[in-house]
C-alpha cells in the first residue's frame, strides 16, 4: 500500500521524541515494510516556509538534517506533476489551504492513502485518510 504522510506527521516521525503522538494503527502501518512511505516535496517547503515564519519552531532539527531523516524513515519523496496541480485546484473542497489541497490531490492521483490527524480531509470525496487509534480507514 502507498502511503502519502502529512507535513505533522513527518516532523513527528523524524522527532524520535514526538512519535507517540502518532497512533498505534498509522505507527504500524507507516513501519509495515511492505508499504511504501511517501513524502511530498511540498512538505519540506512547508516546513521551511512555516519554521521561517516563527510558526514551527521545532521544525528546525529536521530541516537541518532532511535527507538523513529521509532515508531513516525509508520514503520516497513524490515529486509535484500537473496532473496534482490541476486536481488540486479543482477538488470540490472549500479548503483554502494550499499544502492541503496539494497533499490531497496527490494522494488521489497517485492511489495513495493519507495519513493525517487531521478529520478536515474526510471531505474529499474519493481520499483515503488513515489516523485513529483504532485502525480503520476512513473513507
Amino acid at each position: 500500500m502507498k502511503l502519502l504522510a502529512d507535513t505533522h506527521v513527518v516532523l513527528w516521525l523524524a522527532d524520535r521524541a514526538s512519535c507517540g503522538l502518532v497512533p498505534p494503527a498509522a505507527t504500524a502501518a507507516l513501519a509495515d515494510p511492505a508499504n511504501d512511505l511517501l513524502i511530498s516535496a511540498i512538505t519540506p517547503w512547508e516546513l521551511s516556509l512555516k519554521h521561517w515564519l516563527g510558526k514551527l519552531p521545532e521544525a528546525a532539527p529536521l530541516l537541518d538534517t532532511w535527507q538523513e531523516s529521509v532515508t531513516r524513515l525509508r520514503a520516497t519523496i513524490l515529486p509535484v506533476s500537473d496532473r496534482h496541480g490541476l486536481l488540486a485546484g479543482r477538488l470540490d473542497w472549500v479548503h483554502k489551504d494550499p499544502f492541503d489541497r496539494m497533499l490531497a490531490a496527490q494522494a488521489m492521483v497517485e492511489g495513495a492513502v493519507l495519513v493525517s490527524t487531521d478529520a478536515a480531509f474526510d471531505a474529499v470525496a474519493g481520499l483515503t485518510r488513515l489516523w485513529d487509534s483504532v485502525g480503520s480507514i476512513s473513507r
